[in-house]
């Protein structure tokens, strides 16, 4: 388990820009640990509680389908980190290794096809492409690697 303060910063030159870090066995009992690790860090970086909300909503939606996958694989374990973007926006990088996985696929419907890659999940991809600024999915050495880039606007209409 790795956590570090509010400066992320591990004694060992770390990288500047990350606020902090929280990695956690991808359980269901994890979540709403994680969550708050990262709300903190939106209220230290000036975000109002309406897109704090609709942040957690999609990072929930993110989360819980990360551990639903480790029940069906191998199980594994996610890490949270947050850190500023190179033009100091707050992004929020999860990183799990429960096995191959892409929540924005699930709303895509490839051509020749009726339906949508995951139907079960379709609605939380939606949800989530709605709240998110930036998303970035992609498969790195056996880890699944989800970026949210995010500003304090809201996103949802109100």
């Amino acid at each position: 388990m790795t956590e570090h303060g509010s400066n992320g910063d591990k004694g060992e030159g770390a990288n500047s820009n990350v606020i902090g870090e929280m990695s956690r066995p991808a359980r269901i009992e994890a979540l709403p640990e994680l969550l708050e690790f990262v709300s903190t860090i939106e209220r230290q970086e000036g975000f109002g509680d309406k897109r704090i909300g609709e942040i957690e909503t999609a990072l929930r939606e993110a989360l819980t389908n990360i551990v639903n996958n480790a029940e069906r694989n191998k199980g594994g374990d996610i890490t949270v980190t947050c850190k500023h973007d190179p033009w100091g926006k707050l992004m929020i990088v999860v990183v799990d290794t429960a096995g191959p996985f892409n929540i924005l696929l699930a709303d895509i419907v490839f051509q020749g096809e009726e339906r949508p890659v995951d139907e079960g999940r379709r609605d939380a991809a939606r949800l989530i492409k709605r709240m998110i600024d930036n998303i970035e999915q992609k498969r790195v050495d056996e880890t699944n690697v989800l970026t949210f880039t995010v500003s304090p606007r809201l996103r949802a209409k109100q």
